[in-house]
């Protein structure tokens, strides 16, 4: 039995090997079709006065499809280093869905009153529609990269941790406001997340104990949340280093990208632990389940983590209590498990996920 599961695996990693130049070819095929129709939509669009290049021709210098489904483009002036706006286009009706709900985030964002600096490093909506039968939203170009690469071979600037969490925490603050976390709130916060791992749940090996793990993790969460006043705000919502753009130069923050998963109401502290927990993820090789139990639940934090944590804490008036931290980091576990359930339902079937993500945590998040 042994021999013939490892000869299934060499098989099926013979089989991605052959197929993946099959793939990217393609991916390729494909990207030149829809930079072919970006062309055509940027030339519609500037004759009718949706965009201006100042009479330049546009250029696309780079595309790409997104796992969620979305090409990306972006666009900028022939000539440019950079470019001045984004492309989207959604090739599915989920994808549509995110690219729309991304554009009515930044938009209401871009309307608060209090925004302050942060508001800088969000990008605007500038026009979107449908041409050709095809959804596309246009959006203004950040500046800078994407941090993700930096953190995954830990090159990334020393001040990345401080500046991101200050950066978030301004959103957080500049948006907050106080509940008391009652019977309607707290099934807000995590009703619709327990009653999806709990549907789930008689799938799973060993169902019987991880559905009493489930219990007991909601029990924990009425406890340390159900009466008490917290704040609660805009969040972003995947705020991971790829989601975050650094100038190259002096490595500050230039821009915080992708607000698909952006929430108008909730607990501020999910953003700071599902970066902090993301960074570790992508420099240890690991998954977050596997952080949530080793890092977050423990409070593994270095000195700086801890002062972001406390600085957090302090400033947004939460609960100082160790119990309280412990039952907010399986708050945004709930979150981030059934997101990417939801979101990504292969996971529902994919062994290594679910035993790294899901049935860990279960397994170990209250002892």
């Amino acid at each position: 039995m042994i021999k013939l599961a490892i000869r299934t695996t060499r098989f099926h990693r013979l089989l991605r090997h052959v197929q993946r130049p099959w793939a990217r070819h393609l991916e390729r095929r494909a990207l030149e079709r829809y930079t072919a129709f970006a062309y055509r939509l940027l030339d519609r669009l500037t004759k009718d006065g949706h965009i201006d290049f100042d009479g330049e021709t546009p250029v696309i210098t780079k595309a790409l499809q997104t796992r969620s489904d979305v090409v990306v483009l972006l666009v900028g002036k022939m000539g440019a280093a950079d470019a001045s706006m984004i492309l989207k286009l959604p090739l599915t009706p989920d994808a549509e869905r995110s690219t729309t709900s991304h554009r009515q985030v930044v938009m209401s964002l871009h309307q608060l009153p209090d925004l302050g600096g942060v508001g800088r490093l969000i990008p605007s909506a500038l026009t979107w529609g449908e041409y050709e039968q095809q959804a596309y939203y246009l959006e203004t170009a950040l500046p800078g990269l994407a941090v993700n690469e930096l953190v995954r071979t830990r090159n990334e600037p020393h001040s990345l941790k401080p500046d991101a969490v200050a950066a978030i925490r301004q959103l957080h603050l500049a948006t907050a406001q106080r509940l008391v976390v009652d019977e309607p709130v707290f099934r807000e916060l995590v009703g619709g997340e327990l009653a999806q791992l709990r549907q789930l749940a008689p799938r799973w090996p060993e169902a019987p104990m991880l559905t009493q793990q489930l219990q007991a993790i909601e029990d924990l969460l009425r406890r340390q949340l159900l009466g008490r006043e917290l704040p609660f705000s805009w969040t972003h919502g995947d705020y991971w280093p790829g989601n975050i753009l650094v100038c190259p130069v002096d490595g500050s923050l230039s821009g915080i990208v992708d607000w698909d998963r952006a929430s108008a109401h909730q607990l501020p502290l999910v953003d700071v632990l599902h970066f902090l927990a993301y960074t570790r993820k992508m420099q240890h090789r690991t998954e977050l389940g596997e952080e949530v139990v080793a890092y977050l639940l423990p409070a593994a934090f270095d000195a700086q983590e801890r002062s972001l944590i406390d600085e957090t804490v302090e400033q947004l008036g939460l609960p100082k209590s160790a119990d309280f931290l412990h039952a907010v980091v399986l708050l945004y576990w709930l979150q981030f498990a059934a997101t990417n359930l939801s979101r990504y339902p292969s996971f529902q079937h994919d062994e290594y996920w679910m035993r790294k993500n899901v049935l860990l945590v279960l397994k170990r998040g209250l002892s």
